[in-house]
């Protein structure tokens, strides 16, 4: 189950780096500086993320504020970011378009501390990455915004896996058929 959740990490994170290279491009045009901004946000949220995980425990919560982060960037219309003036747009584009990957790096980076197959669980990422890739191709039959819709399944899905992974028992907590139990 493990290597499904972090297989849906990784799908949803190149999707969402996608949507917002797509989104950024609306903002201010398909330039260096939107990548520049784009990647710069990203950055800034995974390294932000790392250092906040070091200090916090996995919890199943944490999938609440990732998944409100998607529905503002899914519901507020880019008409409305576009009648911003520059520094509202950059500031947009720097702090609320790479939210959701702050919350998805604190995700990733509390469930992975814990591994035991940390090789493995990084390369399902990688598969998961690589899907999501051959994912972007479905926006552009369906337009920029559906790919959001996409990100959301993915993340929903690896809170699944979590949801299901914390309900089974652990070892010690299973029953043993040596005792008789």
């Amino acid at each position: 189950m493990n290597d499904a959740h972090f297989l849906f990490l990784g799908l949803g994170f190149l999707l969402l780096e996608t949507k917002s290279i797509g989104d950024c491009s609306l903002y201010f045009g398909s330039t260096w500086l939107v990548t520049t901004i784009v990647v710069a946000g990203v950055l800034v949220m995974v390294l932000a993320a790392n250092m906040l995980a070091s200090k916090i425990r996995f919890s199943l919560l944490l999938y609440v504020p990732l998944f409100a982060a998607l529905l503002i960037l899914y519901y507020v219309p880019h008409e409305f970011v576009l009648s911003q003036p520059l520094m509202n747009r950059v500031a947009w584009a720097l702090l609320v378009v790479p939210l959701p990957i702050f919350f998805a790096g604190l995700i990733f980076s509390t469930t992975f501390r814990g591994t035991l197959t940390p090789g493995a669980l990084f390369g399902a990422n990688l598969v998961g990455a690589m899907i999501g890739g051959f994912c972007e191709y479905i926006g552009m039959a369906t337009g920029n915004s559906a790919l959001m819709l996409l990100v959301i399944g993915a993340y929903a899905a690896s809170a699944l896996c979590q949801l299901k992974g914390a309900v089974r028992p652990r070892r010690s907590e299973a029953p043993s058929l040596i005792s008789g139990d």
